[in-house]
């Protein structure tokens, strides 16, 4: 990738490319689903009023702890990398994509409503993060992780489906593809913004 390319690409993917910051949100995905799967368990606060107040109040301040996580990832971001005006995410413009997502939702909601069927659901969930990889403009580095995780989500969802195994496994390998995607991401930013440089806005 020549200078001027990698100039362009990262003015307009800067932030879509900052992996760590949704990185508490799909470990915090994780663990409800670990403790749906059995493999932990929380503690609860229980009480017709009590109980549920705390609950309240418990998921309120890790939402917040989740939030504060990633503005200080965003200062991480911003000391090392500087910051630039950028689109928080690039949609893609190509129609394969699009045709792909349009059929995909509509057999979704056909299976939804007439058969009660959710197992397409996690196929255009799928299909709406593998986005990147129907972009040109992406290194072809991107595009193969991205594609690799998108085979492994569909591959190991359809397996699942087949042998009627637990539901919640699907979200659980879908959490741990988005965590590792970020942190891919992540690493291919420091890659394109080396050398770093301290407090440069650009």
């Amino acid at each position: 990738m020549d200078e001027q390319t990698r100039l362009t690409y990262l003015t307009r993917h800067y932030y879509e490319l900052q992996g760590i910051r949704t990185a508490p949100f799909w470990l915090t995905m994780l663990a409800y689903q670990t403790e749906s799967l059995g493999v932990a368990q929380f503690p609860r606060f229980y009480g017709v009023f009590n109980g549920h107040v705390l609950n309240f109040f418990a998921t309120i301040s890790w939402v917040c702890l989740m939030g504060y996580f990633s503005w200080r990832a965003g200062q991480y971001y911003r000391r090392h990398f500087g910051s630039l005006e950028s689109n928080w995410i690039t949609l893609p413009t190509n129609r394969i994509y699009w045709s792909l997502l349009l059929c995909c939702v509509a057999l979704s909601i056909y299976n939804l409503v007439f058969l009660g069927f959710r197992g397409m659901l996690p196929y255009c969930v799928t299909l709406v993060w593998i986005s990147p990889l129907f972009e040109a403009e992406n290194p072809p580095l991107r595009r193969f992780y991205f594609a690799l995780a998108g085979a492994l989500v569909v591959f190991s969802t359809l397996f699942i489906q087949l042998t009627h195994r637990n539901n919640a496994v699907i979200l659980v390998i879908q959490c741990i593809v988005l965590l590792a995607l970020g942190i891919a991401d992540h690493m291919l930013l420091m890659s394109l913004c080396t050398p770093p440089r301290e407090d440069v806005d650009a």
